[in-house]
């Protein structure tokens, strides 16, 4: 019998970065609306942030793994500069009230989410190099 993981599996976060672009860049032919196309690009981009800052803990406190995920923000500024951690927060709150269906809310638009990817893509920049 084996055990069952600690952590599920999920794509490495260049992989979800590399999927949310194609979301957002489409090729000709697609179905999908730019709405949906967007939030599921969302969607991927807050999974990127949570991925990288689980393996972050993980490997300078393993304890703050068993923290909520506002707990583990909130602490990332004494590792970070807080300008970063409060960049982490204000991206990581932008996706996460894109990712959730509000029966009154438009959806993200391209563009925004866009945006966040860039600021995802430099956060997980910084944050790699605060791990070295």
């Amino acid at each position: 019998m084996t055990t069952p993981a600690r952590f599920p599996r999920v794509l490495p976060t260049n992989e979800l970065l590399a999927a949310a672009d194609q979301l957002l860049n489409p090729s000709d032919g697609t179905t999908l609306s730019p709405g949906v196309r967007a939030r599921a690009a969302a969607t991927l981009l807050r999974l990127a942030l949570d991925e990288t800052l689980d393996a972050f803990w993980r490997s300078v406190s393993p304890r703050m793994t068993r923290s909520t995920g506002r707990t583990r923000m909130l602490c990332l500024q004494w590792y970070v500069s807080p300008s970063v951690a409060r960049q982490w927060y204000t991206v990581w709150s932008g996706l996460s009230a894109a990712c959730h269906y509000h029966t009154y809310d438009l959806p993200p638009t391209p563009a925004e989410v866009r945006a966040w990817h860039q600021d995802v893509n430099e956060l997980l920049r910084v944050l790699a190099a605060a791990r070295a």
